[in-house]
């Protein structure tokens, strides 16, 4: 069974657009120690929410990890990475206002950092809430 993530992208240094061009691309750049654990357990298969920060902040896209973590090829110090596929835009972004609202949201790990992090663990209900939102019922 996947586990479920939601990836944060900055659009301004990488919009997830560019990864609905190229199919699939490299994940990298995750530096926090938080978010490379959570690399480091994510396997093939796993679903991801990606969403835009600043300016947009919404959810906007399911991905899923196209490959298991990896040690970065360019660092010489751990560094996980993993190829992730692009599947489907939301037909509506998700915009942060709305996610902190939403009653089955409440509990997201995101939410209950004190600085958010770049790669987070979802509930499977969490999941499928953010998919109906984003009018994906069916992914």
């Amino acid at each position: 069974m996947p586990n479920h993530w939601i990836f944060l992208s900055d659009p301004d240094d990488y919009h997830l657009d560019k990864l609905f061009e190229n199919k699939t691309d490299l994940w990298d750049g995750v530096r926090g120690t938080v978010a490379q654990k959570y690399i480091s357990t994510m396997k093939k298969g796993d679903r991801i929410i990606g969403y835009h920060t600043a300016p947009g902040k919404c959810a906007y896209a399911l991905l899923e990890a196209a490959s298991a973590p990896f040690q970065n090829p360019q660092q010489k110090e751990k560094n996980w990475v993993l190829d992730v596929r692009a599947v489907k835009k939301f037909s509506t972004p998700v915009p942060l206002a709305d996610m902190k609202a939403n009653a089955k949201l409440k509990q997201m790990k995101l939410f209950k950092m004190f600085r958010p992090i770049s790669v987070s663990p979802l509930t499977p209900q969490e999941f499928r809430e953010l998919l109906r939102l984003g009018g994906l019922h069916r992914p």
